[in-house]
């Protein structure tokens, strides 16, 4: 479905304006949003900032991750700047790969990322991972999420991973392939 035009407005209007898509997920109902801005001090001398969009519709099930699929079940999160200390510490992952995309392996508990290795969706060359479990991923725990960087910003899209896996990566890339 398209991005609601108020959420969409505030998105463009924003640093996150790269990482705006122009279609979501369906979900019966307009999903409640909350745009974010912040700035996370990491050391005396270092305060790293970021800003956030959030949609959510439904509670996702870890545990069932087929429960998770939309229309039922929506949360997906868009980040732009300085995202590795909100996901952890993580470093970007590059071309790193532990293992290949496949169905059946959502629902399983972890305290690291599973790293996809990089793909390459409308000319944004970028990471695709399985983020750790909740709470080990944060505000991304069980997402599956794209990683990428444009002139030294980091970009990221995620949405809330449920079963079949290969479905919700293909509706990732759909989201993904929506931006400007």
């Amino acid at each position: 479905m398209r991005i609601p035009i108020r959420v969409g407005i505030r998105c463009r209007r924003s640093p996150l304006r790269l990482a705006c898509p122009s279609v979501i997920p369906r979900v019966p109902h307009r999903p409640g949003a909350g745009l974010l801005g912040g700035l996370v001090v990491t050391g005396p001398h270092r305060v790293n900032q970021f800003w956030g969009l959030d949609l959510e519709h439904g509670a996702p099930n870890d545990h069932n991750p087929q429960r998770n699929q939309p229309p039922t079940v929506l949360h997906m999160t868009i980040l732009a700047g300085d995202v590795s200390e909100l996901l952890g510490g993580m470093a970007y992952p590059d071309t790193r790969r532990d293992a290949a995309l496949r169905d059946g392996i959502a629902a399983r508990k972890r305290l690291k990322p599973l790293l996809f290795g990089s793909a390459d969706w409308g000319g944004r060359r970028g990471a695709l991972f399985l983020a750790p479990s909740y709470p080990f991923g944060g505000e991304i725990g069980g997402h599956l999420t794209f990683w990428w960087r444009s002139n030294s910003t980091n970009y990221l899209i995620s949405l809330h991973a449920w079963e079949p896996l290969t479905q919700c990566e293909r509706v990732l890339r759909r989201v993904v392939l929506s931006t400007p």
